[in-house]
């Protein structure tokens, strides 16, 4: 009985594979299906994720724009100054500075409401310009808002200002000059100037 067991056996694994566990046929390499040539295929080769670019500045045009204003400015010729000024922040939209030296020659047309916005745009561009919180100090002097002026000041020298003989002897800070914090801001961040 036993017997015919292992023959039924071999008999129904003969017709369900084929005969090939009896004999020594290989057989053919099927030709894989579509399923498995999209898994054999390699992933595609991702770029390894760059830093974002760093900003190149303002270009040559925008710089030249800018020692021009400030040619025009030393012989006190504000409009052309102010021109220059534009012309540089139109070629360079992100030019803190040319901000912050237009809303100079603005102070000196009396024109403080326009100064006062490019010291704040160049303030949003570049918050920690020494020089743009300068221009504030000046600017809140020139406005008898000195409480202002002296916050100003402690920026100014907190971000690294050392223009001394600006402190000294610039006509627009004469107001905040005569308040008594003056020294005291001064002292703080260890500058010591003589008049």
């Amino acid at each position: 009985m036993f017997k015919k067991a292992w023959l039924f056996f071999l008999l129904i694994t003969f017709i369900f594979t084929g005969c090939d566990s009896l004999t020594s046929k290989k057989e053919e390499p099927k030709a894989p299906t579509k399923q498995a040539n999209q898994q054999a295929q390699p992933a595609p080769v991702q770029p390894p994720p760059q830093a974002p670019a760093k900003p190149e500045g303002p270009p040559t045009e925008a710089k030249l724009n800018l020692q021009q204003g400030m040619n025009y400015m030393r012989s006190k010729d504000w409009d052309n100054a102010i021109n220059e000024f534009t012309i540089a922040i139109q070629k360079y939209p992100q030019y803190d500075t040319a901000y912050s030296n237009r809303a100079v020659a603005y102070m000196q047309q009396k024109k403080f409401n326009k100064a006062m916005d490019d010291l704040k745009e160049a303030e949003k561009i570049n918050p920690k310009n020494a020089n743009t919180h300068y221009n504030f100090t000046c600017w809140y002097s020139l406005q008898n808002q000195l409480d202002r002026a002296l916050d100003s000041l402690d920026k100014t020298l907190s971000f690294g200002f050392n223009e001394y003989d600006a402190l000294r002897n610039d006509p627009d800070l004469s107001n905040v000059r005569k308040h008594p914090e003056f020294r005291k801001i001064l002292e703080k961040h260890k500058v010591f100037i003589n008049k």
